[in-house]
């Protein structure tokens, strides 16, 4: 059926619900409405709730939105926002009719964005081809892995021609109020944010992630130096004490500081933050396993499965098996490795 794109009066949004979808970033988009009503003093803003057939979605809460639409029913939209957690991630489970309804949306005018995991659909929608976007940053890997047409940035939002998408959680307050001020102005958005307790219009280039020290709430410049190497050589991993030289200081000094803030050597840190990015795309992505081994620095596949297997209590294949299944219900979810967060049950996804 036909879908119109909206007329300057009214400022419609329509919220694409996938399964277990996340609920902060839901919330957030309906208050921005709301409050918008309230300062406008009038109903301008209105939103609806589509499902892929109409009937209710689970959230990644395990609670349960009713929708109001189903894709593919007539509805006039201004914006319409695909809103998607991990689980849109692991598995490519939406209905070739809500892909070819996201397309339509496109071609009428209609501005169509996602919000955290909402890329990946965008993306198998062909709406990403070429363009730029943000995701909720653990999945930044596994949606350039995937989809190798696909330029994916690392900040809390990213606008790259008609399509717009969010790295989820209170990001999806920057982007509504974005949309808010090309609407109705810098002024009114900031009061809408002003009452929602939020006073910056944070720009799209603000980084999605924390700066490490805020990240691991940790002081010390010789723990701190050591992760920023180590994150940025996941692939091709440098021995401990090429990185004691390169922060030139001894081995044994940076040993005691890493003991002191992670109670935990460098080299287990480090295998640790190479298998929590091994898991996210192992579960997140297709790659052949041996991939994801390389990927994450590991030469040896047995070498990685054994690892695997003892920081998450089960096999790289036997979790992505897992995975595809309803959350929470990954065998990985039991274990994952000391001192290193998991990046499946961040806020926001």
């Amino acid at each position: 059926m036909a879908i119109e794109a909206g007329t300057s009066k009214q400022f419609r949004v329509g919220i694409y619900l996938a399964h277990h979808f996340p609920l902060a970033p839901l919330s957030l988009v309906l208050d921005a409405l709301r409050i918008s009503n309230l300062v406008e003093g009038k109903e301008t803003f209105s939103h609806v709730l589509v499902s892929a057939d109409g009937r209710s979605v689970v959230s990644s809460s395990e609670l349960s939105a009713a929708a109001q639409q189903a894709a593919g029913d007539a509805m006039v939209l201004d914006v319409a926002l695909v809103c998607a957690g991990d689980h849109s991630a692991r598995s490519s489970d939406e209905s070739p009719h809500v892909l070819a309804w996201l397309r339509d949306l496109y071609r009428r005018g209609v501005q169509v964005g996602g919000i955290s995991s909402g890329a990946f659909i965008l993306a198998r929608a062909g709406l990403l081809d070429g363009r730029s976007c943000a995701v909720h940053w653990a999945s930044v890997d596994a949606l350039a892995e995937t989809f190798d047409r696909v330029t994916v940035v690392p900040n809390i939002f990213c606008i790259d021609g008609g399509v717009v998408t969010c790295s989820g959680g209170m990001s999806t307050l920057d982007l509504m109020l974005h949309l808010l001020a090309g609407f109705k102005g810098e002024r009114f958005a900031r009061t809408v944010g002003d009452l929602m307790i939020y006073p910056d219009l944070r720009k799209s280039g603000v980084p999605a992630r924390a700066d490490l020290r805020q990240r691991l709430g940790v002081k010390s410049a010789a723990a701190l130096g050591a992760v920023r190497i180590m994150e940025a050589n996941i692939e091709t991993p440098v021995p401990i004490g090429d990185i004691a030289t390169r922060l030139r200081m001894p081995i044994r000094r940076l040993e005691r500081a890493f003991l002191r803030a992670f109670n935990t050597t460098p080299t287990a840190y480090y295998l640790n933050l190479r298998l929590s990015e091994a898991r996210a795309l192992v579960t997140q992505t297709d790659r052949p396993i041996l991939h994801v081994a390389l990927r994450c620095g590991f030469s040896d596949a047995s070498h990685f499965s054994r690892s695997y297997r003892r920081a998450f209590g089960c096999s790289p294949s036997e979790d992505r098996i897992q995975s595809r299944r309803a959350p929470g219900s990954t065998m990985a979810n039991e274990r994952r490795p000391e001192n290193v967060q998991s990046t499946q049950q961040q806020a926001g996804m």
